[in-house]
Order: structure tokens, then sequence, then C-alpha cells
């Protein structure tokens, strides 16, 4: 909606420019005295409409045609000073009359210079009954020839229009074209949308998000059309919506202009690399171009697995006329840390620009260029790799942590000694503990334990995060950004350093006795080291308790 009453806006702007020069333009053109012919309106775009005046007449009126609105308003421009204005409803009735509150008017003697007539605006009007409205104006004799001009706005709850990416297609582009239908700016579901392309047939519309439908349910009905030859085409969809009072049809329509690509395909290769024990090294993308425009390209290949994750790869190049094939690989390890599931993974994406000077023209697009039947068992293993599996078991002394077991999987090529480190640190990233540690691995899969244990947990609130993991042998590393967080424990939970001392300060004192006045009645913890007597409560004889340990 906010698109309509945008062009509502535009058009009342455009309105006023023209009110400068109407009667200028009446006065040039000679206009003829003329009936004016009812002018049939559709929802949601303005319409303009207009009214001859021929010298000496006294009235005007404008019919236009009203169908299926839910409202209706508009401007009129009458160039003709002492005028007054009705809004004439089918059945002949006023349904808003000069003095009514709804309509305002601006009077062109207010201008610079001062302008004949003025502009008339009209409110909506709610529930317009279908059939021919009539913009009635009286006026004194006009002295000259001139004319109306007029901007009619009806506005219905159910929207219409097509959704298409763009306006400017590449031919041979394979491209989803949408109708969507919205009741008050909520999809309508369960229609049974057309969408006609150029001179073809009119082919039904799916919102099922399957195929050219990207989701299932949200109001846009699509249809796949590949756009084989140049041209200009018109795309029209119609629907028909059931209402409370009765069906109505709704038409859409859009022009896309279709461009020979700068690019030419000359076939698309996919290459499965093979390692040792045949297992897959990476994958590879060859497009063969023919380069019909010497230029800067840049060429994004995207592989997409069926979880939803994908990799982009960009290459750049100046291409001269003739062939040129753009690679694209994707490394097993790429595979499995950035898509991370099973096969198939599928090309859907190929996009070449032209890198122009000013601006990126669209060169060569490709949907869907084919499929690696590849799962993440057939990937041949890395030196090192690392995966985001921590666990984590606290480990208790008299009731409270005292230090964490972590463990974590490794996966390593070959056997031997590997340097393995990371850091613990708070919600904010507060520094809590870093682990340096030298593991004798197997070559195969490890799973590495390590204790972890700091005076700093008694200063900060989990949950922890361990970050950063490194695991490093010779030449060949590994890193892991994120291992993992811990449940969110409390700093009550961890064994003192000192009993009594809980603002981590090394001494017993007033400060602590203060903490818990202050929390006293506050809910524990498991292992809450402020309940200095262990009754189960926070209160004053804990304060009491404490002054006996400084």
């Amino acid at each position: 909606m906010k698109t309509f009453i945008t062009l509502l806006s535009a058009a009342r702007s455009a309105l006023s420019r023209l009110w400068a020069l109407l009667f200028l333009f009446a006065l040039a053109c000679g206009l003829s005295a003329a009936h004016a012919q009812s002018v049939p309106v559709a929802v949601n775009t303005p319409v303009t409409v207009t009214g001859n005046i021929a010298p000496g007449a006294t009235s005007l009126d404008i019919p236009f045609n009203v169908g299926g609105a839910d409202g209706l308003r508009f401007d009129l421009i009458v160039p003709v000073n002492g005028a007054t204005l009705s809004l004439i409803d089918p059945n002949g009735k006023v349904a808003i009359g000069p003095q009514d509150s709804r309509l305002s008017f601006e009077p062109g003697s207010g201008r610079t210079p001062p302008l004949p007539g003025g502009v008339f605006t009209g409110a909506e009007l709610a529930n317009p009954a279908d059939g021919v409205w009539i913009l009635r104006v009286s006026f004194p004799a006009a002295p000259v020839k001139t004319v109306a001009l007029g901007t009619v706005f009806a506005r219905s709850r159910y929207q219409v229009g097509i959704a298409i990416e763009r306006t400017t297609l590449l031919a041979g582009e394979d491209v989803g074209v949408g109708l969507l239908v919205l009741d008050n700016g909520q999809p309508i579901k369960a229609l049974t949308p057309s969408i006609a392309i150029g001179s073809a047939a009119a082919q039904a519309a799916l919102d099922n998000g399957q195929g050219a439908d990207g989701l299932a349910n949200d109001g846009v009905y699509s249809v796949d059309h590949t756009f084989a030859v140049a041209g200009t085409f018109d795309i029209v969809g119609k629907v028909t919506i059931p209402t409370a009072k009765g069906p109505i049809q709704r038409n859409a329509s859009a022009q896309v202009k279709v461009v020979p690509p700068q690019l030419q395909s000359q076939g698309i290769d996919l290459l499965t690399q093979r390692g040792a024990n045949n297992c897959v090294s990476g994958l590879q993308v060859n497009i063969g171009f023919n380069v019909l425009k010497a230029a800067r390209y840049s060429t994004l290949v995207r592989l997409a697995a069926s979880n939803g994750k994908y990799i982009d790869v960009r290459k750049a190049g100046s291409y001269q006329l003739g062939p040129v094939t753009v690679s694209a690989s994707y490394s097993a390890a790429d595979l499995k840390a950035k898509l991370g599931s099973d096969g198939p993974f599928r090309v859907s994406q190929i996009d070449t620009l032209e890198l122009g000077a000013d601006e990126f023209t669209l060169a060569f697009r490709k949907r869907d260029a084919g499929v690696f039947n590849v799962n993440l068992s057939d990937l041949c293993a890395g030196a090192i790799e690392l995966q985001k599996q921590l666990s984590v078991t606290p480990v208790l002394q008299d009731g409270y942590i005292a230090s964490f077991k972590l463990a974590f999987p490794v996966k390593v090529r070959s056997a031997g000694f590997y340097q393995i480190s990371f850091k613990v640190v708070g919600p904010n990233g507060e520094d809590i503990a870093l682990l340096n540690a030298s593991r004798s691995l197997q070559a195969g899969d490890n799973l590495v334990e390590a204790t972890l244990a700091s005076d700093k947990f008694q200063t900060v609130d989990g949950p922890y995060q361990a970050i950063s993991l490194v695991v490093v042998q010779g030449a060949n590393s590994a890193r892991l950004t994120n291992m993992g967080s811990t449940d969110s424990y409390s700093r009550w939970q961890f064994y003192p350093k000192k009993a009594g001392d809980l603002d981590g300060d090394g001494v017993v004192g007033p400060a602590d006795v203060s903490l818990i006045t202050q929390q006293r009645g506050a809910a524990l913890k498991p292992g809450d080291r402020r309940d200095i007597n262990r009754d189960g409560v926070i209160d004053l004889r804990d304060a009491r308790a404490l002054q006996q340990l400084r």
C-alpha cells in the first residue's frame, strides 16, 4: 500500500505543477468543447481524468467508473474562478457536496503570480458503490477555452502486482515471474491465478514453494519462464479473489526488456578431484564463455548444500573477444567446514557482471548449472580437522565447583605430538584462562581432554566460552574460532580461594560483610558460597559467620 500512497502523492505534486501551466496550455491548444467520457478507474493506481470547458460554459460533468473499491478520493484542477464541486454517486445522489467538510479547496489566487480557479481535494470516501461516479463542477461563464484535470484514486484492500527480479533480462535467462496477491497486506492463499508472458499462452501460477516459487503460501504465485530471444515482453497476471460480496477479478501487468548476453555460454564442466585412496580432494566448476564484448568481468559461482549453506567463489579478469574459461574450486576442507552436510552439492548460481567505469551490467546468468553427488565421507581427510563439539563437566570439591573437565574431538592424519591451545572467556569477553598443552594423538579420531581451573571464575558469571582453538604439528595447523560454551554458572558456585572472600580482593573484610547484607534473601545457587553457614538461606547470620573468618 505504501507504493500506492506514494504514487498518489506524486500525482498530486504533478497536479500542482501542471496547474501553473494549464491555463496557458488551454489557450495555446484551443481545446474544443466536448463532453467528458466515462473513464474506468483501476484500483490502487492513480487515474487521470479530464474535461473540456468551452467559452461561456457554466458546468462540467466528469464521469468515471469504479468497481470493487474500498475507498475513493480525488484531486481536480478547475482553472475557472468561482467554481463549486459535487461528487455524485451511481444512484444520482450527492455523496460530497460543495459545503462538505471532506472537500477542501486551494485557490489559485494565493499563488505567485495568481492563477485562475483552484484545486479541489476530496478526502477518502469509504466503500464506494460500483458504477459510474461523476465529478460535477459549476462555475460562472468560462471566459476562454480551458480544461479541468484531475486524479482519481480507488483504493482496494485487495492488492495485486507482478513480482520479478529485474525489468532488464538476458536472452536465454530462466526467471521466476510471480503475481503477488494481498488482502490488506497479508497473503491470500489457495487461489488459481494465471500469468501470460508475451504472445505465449497463459500459465497457471503456483504458490507451493517448488520450482520457481521460492516460499509456499507467501501470496506470490509463480511461473518459470525462459526468455529465449531479445525483445520487449508484456507480462499480464490475472486472478479471481473470493470475497464476502462475491468473486472479484484483479489484473496486474509489467513489461520487461530482454537483451543479448555479452558472454555466450560454451558449456559448464563439473570436475571431481581425487586424492589418495580415491578420496575426493575437491570440486571444480569450469565455465566456458565466448566473449562478445571485450571488458573486465567478475564472475560469482555458488555451490549450495541441502542444509541451506553455500560457498561463493568470485573470479575477475579482463577478457578479450573469443573463448575464455573461468574456474571455481572448492577444497575438501571448505566443503566440510562451510557446508557441513552430505551432498548432493548444487551449482545453484553463476552470475557474471561487466565492471564498467560507472556501473555494473549483468553479462551472464545461469541457475542450477549442475550437481555433485558427493558425501562428507567421500572427502579426503585434512592433516588436522577440528569440530565444534565441546563437552564440559564441572568437578566438585566440598560442594563447590573446583574446575571444569573439557573434552573435544581432534582428527589427525598422522600420529605424533601436537601443540594445542585455546582460551576461555566470560560472556562479555572477560579473560578467564589460557590453556597450552602438548598431546600425543593417534592417526584418526581423538578425544582431547583438559582440566581447567581459575580463580577468575569467582569474579565473572557464566556462561563461559571456549574460543581460539589452535592445533599445530610442524607445518600443519588448524584453527577453530568457537569451540562451544558452558551452562550459565554463577560466580558464587566456585570453590573459594579464601573462605569468606566474596569480592575477590584476597581478604575477608567489611566489603564482604556488606555484600552479604545487600544480597540477603537472594535465591541460592547450588553450592552458593554466599551461604556461609550453609543453612540454605542468605541472611544476617551469614554476615555474622563471615565476621568470624576475618
